[in-house]
């Protein structure tokens, strides 16, 4: 029972005390008096037990419970022509019914001028702060699976964007009553304009051994409509084309030119590869938006090198070979050929070996004392690419 309602319980008490007394006083006669004055009595007391069993017992009263779900960590970056928000992701209760669950996030910006005092008092932010979007519940899901954060691109109009335009960005989340939590912290953000347009025309091709190759055009504007783009550079990235968002960069330092080898691969992956053109901002680097993705699986269809060179030796009735281990990384083994001589017909050499042998010596003890045989040695990499024939080398088996 409330606080208000013991309150009223005590009321009601005394109004039926004050009627009982009232009532039975005016309605005794004399000589009845003293017999009346104790019926009058024992009915006060069993009133009193049993306002008293209804009202309980009266304690301090308890506040109701608040939707406190917040962050701290929201920050702010300018990428081409939007501002991307990004924050860790809160605890999700699952249960509609609670307090707690989190219905959606709203997303507020406020624009203010660059001399002026910033608003910082979050009161004072809610006043004057327009939602300029919103991630619901699913949102707020597919995005924690996926990326393991939030995230929010608010596009703005660069081109009519005042050069001395401050933004002042925060989230707060919203549960399934429409209760709002409290303000996060605010991030400012003072766009710039003359940031070049994403690259064109992205290409990967796999020319040689271990590199795929990608070539792209560069922009010829920046977001603003201005010529030409304004550019320091570029940034390369691929994720595995299963993950539909994100990326790893693969360039350290800004690439100046519109070509990288990405030498970090692994064959038969499936992946995607954008690139980002980079313009020189107030405070450092501003990345564009992502380029066209194009999407790529390298196959290695590139036979190793042959063995170089082969020895060969001969001594109790066996023949042995030697070479040097291929500096390749994916030559998994070799395949050793033989023939009665080296100038004999393709089709008469004969494979030794049924698997390719890891070592890099072999020894034919299947041979006849005082036949000249002849041998090559071939490498496999790991996708049974087979080098050329490695030089012939000749030799008579000794007793």
């Amino acid at each position: 029972m409330s606080y208000i309602a013991r309150a009223a319980c005590r009321s009601t008490f005394a109004r039926r005390l004050a009627a009982a007394i009232y009532f039975g006083a005016s309605s005794v006669n004399p000589p009845l008096e003293r017999s009346h004055r104790r019926r009058r009595l024992a009915s006060l007391v069993i009133l009193a037990l049993i306002c008293g069993q209804s009202c309980g017992k009266i304690g301090a009263p308890i506040p109701p419970a608040r939707f406190t779900e917040r962050t701290s960590e929201l920050s702010a970056i300018q990428r081409g022509a939007s501002i991307v928000l990004t924050w860790p992701a809160p605890s999700l209760t699952q249960k509609d019914s609670s307090r707690s669950y989190i219905s959606r996030v709203d997303i507020y910006r406020l624009t203010e001028q660059v001399g002026e005092e910033p608003v910082l008092d979050l009161d004072d932010y809610l006043q004057s702060a327009r939602v300029v979007g919103f991630l619901d519940r699913a949102a707020l899901e597919a995005q924690i699976s996926l990326l393991g954060r939030l995230q929010f691109t608010d596009s703005i109009g660069l081109a009519q964007a005042s050069s001395n335009t401050r933004l002042r960005y925060a989230v707060r989340y919203v549960n399934n009553r429409e209760q709002p939590a409290v303000f996060s912290n605010t991030v400012a953000v003072e766009p710039a304009a003359k940031v070049a347009l994403p690259p064109r025309e992205l290409r990967a091709v796999a020319p040689g051994q271990d590199v795929v190759s990608l070539t792209w055009a560069a922009p010829e504007a920046n977001v603003d409509g201005t010529q030409p783009a304004s550019l320091a550079g570029y940034n390369v990235y691929r994720r595995p084309a299963k993950r539909e968002a994100g990326g790893n960069v693969l360039n350290g330092e800004p690439v100046t030119e519109t070509t990288f080898n990405d030498t970090k691969f692994v064959y038969k992956s499936d992946y995607v590869y954008f690139v980002r053109s980079l313009s020189q901002g107030a405070t450092g680097l501003i990345e564009s938006a992502d380029s066209e993705p194009f999407a790529f699986t390298p196959i290695d269809t590139f036979a190793p090198a042959a063995p170089h060179p082969v020895s060969i030796a001969s001594a109790n009735g066996t023949i042995s070979l030697f070479w040097p281990s291929s500096p390749e990384r994916d030559v998994v083994g070799y395949n050793i050929y033989r023939a009665a001589s080296a100038t004999v017909p393709e089709t008469e050499w004969v494979k030794l070996n049924d698997q390719p042998i890891a070592p890099v010596t072999f020894r034919d003890d299947r041979v006849v004392i005082d036949q000249v045989y002849s041998y090559r040695v071939t490498a496999i990499d790991r996708f049974n690419n087979e080098s050329p024939p490695s030089k012939v080398v000749t030799e008579t088996a000794h007793p």
